[in-house]
């Protein structure tokens, strides 16, 4: 066991950053090899991007083709449970660690759980943790975080209670002075009113459209076939999946995929019943041309041009066959069009990312770019189709918003009425206020929302899947959206509650 530190900054002041600063400074010392940091699921790729993106540390992750286990690699970022898990906590604990991160420490907190035994027991030189609410139900949620870092500074919990837990309230503090004292040594805690950081406003409009007859029976030929074909038994609900996300992107999409199955390409196979459906798929989605959603983008661009005083927007797209689509659409407009996906090269990335900041036009962007390209010099982006993942989302705005842009961040979403699409932009993502909500308070829902063993994009899924109707869809997005709303009360009320406890201290301050 050796030091540790606990990063108790409030939200969105970026403790991510803080310990990717130390982590930077560790390995520019030569000495330090072995980084372990622990997450909850969701939040993995999104430390193994920015640490990667900030600082370029190459860690690879639990959730990547190439982990062979917590022995084969010296850099790496699992998810706790993947770390305390039968298969690999053996090997966790058969290694010390020149640097051990625990993100979402607060989840650790109680002391009678595999996961604060796992960390308990982890061999480390260092280790960060962080939280912006370490106490979650009581003071003892402190003493036991605290306990973890720093074994016996706070004393035994009984002692701990004796001294700092007030009489017959076990959520108020006594002796806050000489508490304060004690984690002074351990924690370091940055309010927002104490920082000169200038947050980004964000503008942010959905475009919400009818879409054309064509396209309704589009939509609702896959959902049918969707539902129809899913068996949670069976792999291909993945394929099914990426299926119901990419009607609402484009019919070009759903063309290139449901072409490949027709033609036995990949591990997917089809009955003669499934090949029917998919022909009138195929049959379907080759009627459409000129989609509405071009036609918008289109609009959009325009205006913005005319009207936010920029030559550069980025528009989003999850897939290659969407992202193709809508280069040559724009360039009925008339300005110059970049296009950047997974096929270049990094070199060949950074360079049309160059002729996009100096041409100006419409960069087309899969959301290969949004991990570890920085764009501040563009203030506007299109989210031409949307994620099922909150996370992705804001990785994607995180490309121009982010420390040194000095503009209004302005985002466009597309949405076709009456689809999935809708459903989760206006139900889920507006119940969580995800596009102004800082990446810390994102972090927090999500990881309320995994603790009850829900995953987002799934959970999507399956409201769509199990939807008779749309009447019933609606319904289901709903009961999602409240407990999303739920999550979201509950990780500020705890926030609140944090700042009232905290306020009592005066960390950093000397005196």
């Amino acid at each position: 066991m050796g030091r540790g530190l606990l990063f108790a900054d409030e939200v969105g002041l970026g403790k991510t950053i803080e310990i990717g600063m130390v982590l930077k400074e560790l390995d520019l010392r030569d000495t330090r090899d072995s980084f372990l940091v622990l997450t909850p699921a969701q939040l993995a790729p999104q430390w193994q991007q920015e640490l990667d993106d900030k600082f370029g540390l190459d860690f690879v992750c639990n959730y990547d083709d190439e982990f062979q286990g917590f022995d084969a690699h010296d850099r790496i970022v699992a998810s706790v449970d993947t770390a305390k898990s039968s298969r690999y906590k053996e090997e966790v604990l058969s290694r010390r660690w020149d640097a051990l991160v625990l993100d979402e420490a607060h989840y650790v907190r109680n002391e009678d759980t595999k996961r604060y035994s796992l960390i308990e027991q982890i061999e480390y030189e260092e280790a960060f943790f962080a939280t912006a609410t370490p106490i979650q139900n009581d003071i003892t949620d402190l003493y036991n975080i605290t306990n973890l870092i720093r074994p016996g500074l706070l004393g035994t919990s009984t002692e701990f209670e004796d001294r700092y837990v007030a009489d017959g309230d076990d959520t108020q503090i006594k002796n806050a002075d000489a508490l304060q004292r004690k984690l002074d040594r351990v924690m370091i805690r940055n309010r927002r009113e104490e920082t000169d950081i200038d947050f980004t406003n964000r503008d942010v409009r959905t475009n919400t459209f009818e879409p054309t007859t064509a396209e309704e029976e589009l939509y609702d030929t896959v959902t049918n076939y969707v539902r129809s074909n899913y068996s949670s038994e069976d792999a291909k609900h993945l394929v099914l999946l990426l299926l119901q996300k990419e009607v609402v992107s484009s019919p070009s999409a759903v063309l290139g995929t449901v072409n490949k199955w027709l033609d036995g390409e990949g591990s997917t196979t089809v009955s003669n019943r499934e090949r029917d459906h998919l022909h009138e798929i195929k049959e379907a989605a080759s009627e459409i041309s000129d989609t509405t959603k071009q036609q918008r983008l289109r609009e959009i661009v325009t205006t913005i041009h005319d009207q936010l005083d920029t030559t550069r927007v980025v528009v989003f797209t999850q897939f290659r066959e969407t992202q193709k689509e809508v280069a040559e659409s724009v360039r009925k407009l008339d300005q110059p069009v970049h296009v950047v996906n997974g096929d270049c090269s990094s070199t060949e990335k950074e360079a049309i990312v160059a002729d996009f900041e100096a041409e100006g036009g419409v960069l087309v962007a899969t959301d290969s770019i949004s991990e570890g390209r920085n764009m501040q010099f563009c203030n506007v982006m299109v989210n031409y189709d949307l994620p099922w993942n909150p996370m992705k989302v804001e990785q994607r705005i995180g490309r121009i918003d982010r420390i040194g842009q000095e503009r209004d961040v302005h985002v466009f979403n597309l949405a076709l009425a009456d689809t999935v699409e809708e459903h989760v932009l206006e139900k889920l993502y507006g119940k969580i206020n995800l596009f102004t909500q800082s990446i810390g308070g994102l972090r927090e829902i999500l990881s309320r929302m995994e603790k009850s063993g829900a995953d987002f994009e799934r959970e999507v899924f399956e409201r769509v899947r199990t939807a008779d109707s749309r009447v019933e869809l609606e319904n289901n997005f709903e009961e999602m959206a409240v407990d999303l709303e739920e999550n979201k009360e509950a990780a500020e009320k705890m926030s609140e509650f944090n700042k009232g406890v905290f306020d009592s201290f005066e960390f950093g301050d000397d005196s």
